[in-house]
């Protein structure tokens, strides 16, 4: 990624002179034939995700914001997010480390409890996947981790969920009424992105975006 994104903003700036490339994970040779047309624009910002601190130390390199994972807590995002794109801007001698475009699971409904359920069926979902491992180490979520994982292992979905901690939900998450969300993300997430990205459980539909949409939209 790190020669990827500086060789795609090359391409949009082809008006400017033919491409030589011959990198370590890439090979490009553009020589237009006829002169290029100026694109509309050469300045389209490019977010890169990255859960482990290498690919977040990448992106604090190279791009113009980081894409935070769902499974992210404030802490995973003080410990390790912030300092690995710090890192990232230094090495690319940039003035600063870039923003972050955090995804932040999101239940709403005036049934508290299945608002909860739904936010441990998206949380179990994302853990099963052993590549983010280190957001439950640093969180304090392995034994929640592995329990759903055995889970998953055995196709049993009512046990995954099952597996989600209150802690875990109320950590990671925001669920409930929408008057607990709002309280929650004033006490726990406010501030912790230059973005939030309120992520509602797909499965729950156009339901699930309105009422998202409708819990946050009183605060305004």
């Amino acid at each position: 990624m790190e020669e990827l994104i500086p060789l795609l903003r090359r391409l949009w700036h082809l008006h400017e002179g033919s491409i030589e490339h011959d990198g370590r994970f890439y090979r490009l040779h553009v020589k237009p034939t006829a002169p290029p047309r100026r694109p509309w624009r050469t300045d389209t910002p490019i977010y890169m995700a990255g859960v482990n601190a290498r690919m977040i130390e990448a992106a604090g390199a190279v791009a113009d914001g980081l894409v935070g994972h769902p499974l992210f807590t404030p802490e995973y995002v003080r410990e390790i997010v912030r300092p690995s794109l710090a890192r990232g801007a230094e090495r690319g001698e940039r003035p600063a480390a870039p923003p972050i475009a955090g995804y932040l699971t999101c239940s709403v409904g005036e049934d508290r409890d299945a608002a909860r359920r739904d936010a441990a069926a998206i949380i179990a979902f994302n853990s099963t996947v052993k590549t983010y491992r280190a957001t439950h180490e640093v969180s304090g979520f392995v034994r929640e981790a592995e329990a759903i994982r055995a889970a998953w292992s055995t196709g049993d979905f009512a046990g995954m969920a099952a597996a989600v901690s209150d802690e875990m939900i109320d950590s990671i998450a925001l669920a409930g009424t929408p008057d607990e969300v709002r309280a929650r993300f004033a006490e726990r997430w406010d501030g912790v992105y230059e973005r939030t990205l309120l992520w509602p459980p797909a499965f729950r539909g156009e339901e699930g975006v309105r009422a998202t949409v409708e819990a946050f939209r009183s605060e305004s």
